[in-house]
């Protein structure tokens, strides 16, 4: 499977081996989850089941499979096993298209980066035979893909993420109404967050209905820029261009500013529950994301 981007990068969406590695993985979710019946998530829904942690009395039209026969051997009263019952969730990833993910070449390029990402989340939802959602959006939402269950549908998947390009402006807002219409579950929120309108989303996707995860893409020209001297910026989403001269002072007070808008939004993830991550685009998502999803209890072995 391959895809490709306006600036050019291209290459496998994922090679065998790191498919194979991803594989082994399954997203986790928080106990308070709502969801249905199936799947492979612990769940507070306490049923007559045959994972045994407590009894109550039997009542007439209980299933008989759920008697604790050794019990009633014993005291000859009819009790039924109660356990905990595995549900199914609906994992959601929101995913920026927007033109600002169109930066950089090759394995640094952010929309590459951002589709791969969103690729091995999906994946791993699949895996899990979880109901996965991918919520493509700009200023509006594009055609999502799902809501698929089972591993069978990678391959749709992959097609599907190969078929996006960046365009437009980011806003959070149709995002914010995809949420108030849905029944919650775990929301993967893929952008580089150029954009000021995510507290409504967080707001309206508060715990425990929803579990929101912000994983925050940077460019390392965004984080620490090497360019010098006078330059021009052009917005990629407005077109709106700036003259500056990149000298040391320049510098410094854009990195205190990338430190503050960081800190602004983990602040802001915290205050509604939702757990945030930074992530660097030059960084290998074997070395970067898994582990701190794993560290999260996001994913699990």
């Amino acid at each position: 499977m391959r895809f490709k981007t306006t600036s050019g990068a291209s290459g496998d969406l994922f090679n065998p081996d790191f498919l194979a590695r991803i594989e082994r993985l399954a997203l986790r979710s928080r106990r308070t989850l709502r969801g249905g019946l199936s799947g492979e998530h612990a769940s507070r829904r306490r049923l007559p089941a045959p994972t045994f942690s407590d009894h109550r009395a039997y009542s007439p039209g209980d299933d008989l499979r759920h008697v604790d026969w050794f019990a009633y051997a014993r005291h000859e009263d009819l009790h039924v096993k109660l356990g905990e019952t595995e549900q199914d969730i609906n994992i959601t990833i929101a995913l920026d298209c927007s033109a600002s993910l169109d930066w950089g070449q090759g394995e640094l390029h952010k929309g590459r980066y951002a589709l791969r990402l969103a690729a091995m989340l999906g994946y791993l939802g699949l895996t899990s035979n979880d109901q996965t959602t991918i919520w493509p959006f700009t200023s509006k939402l594009i055609k999502p893909f799902g809501p698929a269950v089972s591993r069978a549908r990678g391959p749709d998947l992959l097609r599907y993420l190969s078929n996006l390009n960046w365009a437009g402006q980011t806003s959070f807002t149709p995002i914010t109404q995809a949420v108030r219409r849905s029944s919650g579950g775990m929301l993967l929120i893929i952008s580089d967050l150029w954009t000021s309108d995510l507290e409504p989303l967080l707001r309206a996707a508060a715990p425990p209905v929803w579990q929101v995860v912000v994983l925050h893409l940077l460019h390392p020209e965004e984080i620490k820029p090497t360019l010098s001297g006078p330059v021009e910026f052009e917005d990629s989403e407005t077109g709106q261009v700036l003259a500056l001269e990149l000298d040391q002072q320049t510098q410094k007070d854009d990195r205190e500013k990338l430190v503050r808008w960081v800190r602004m939004h983990e602040q802001l993830c915290q205050r509604y529950g939702a757990t945030y991550a930074g992530i660097r685009s030059d960084r290998p998502l074997e070395q970067s994301i898994l582990p701190f999803l794993r560290r999260r209890g996001i994913i699990g072995l």
